[in-house]
């Protein structure tokens, strides 16, 4: 309800007329979709100010969309796997490690 009473003044007969029409599920539906652009596009526009400061910041040569283009570019996705040969030698590092303590 929150939603409604932020953006109607009575939202009581509105939901009314929707209901009386038969299509309060649209209504529903309509409210979520518009709740959720208006959060995407804060989301969005706090980001571009982070990375406005950022570019402020950065001294560059370059316009503010193309040094955004470049950071956008050059994203790898990260990866927390180890391939077979790294498992292998991060085993032989600790084996080596052990084989220095003799026992008492």
């Amino acid at each position: 309800m929150d939603l409604l009473y932020s953006r109607y003044a009575s939202p009581a007969e509105f939901m009314k007329s929707y209901i009386e029409q038969g299509r309060f599920g649209e209504f529903v539906a309509n409210i979520l979709e518009m709740d959720m652009k208006r959060k995407k596009e804060n989301a969005q526009k706090d980001e571009d100010n982070k990375l406005w400061l950022a570019y402020i910041h950065s001294m560059t040569d370059q316009s503010f969309q193309d040094w955004k283009k470049g950071l956008m570019q050059n994203q790898e996705p990260v990866s927390y796997s180890m391939s077979d040969k790294q498992v292998d030698a991060v085993k032989q590092q600790a084996r080596g490690i052990l084989n220095k303590f003799s026992p008492v």
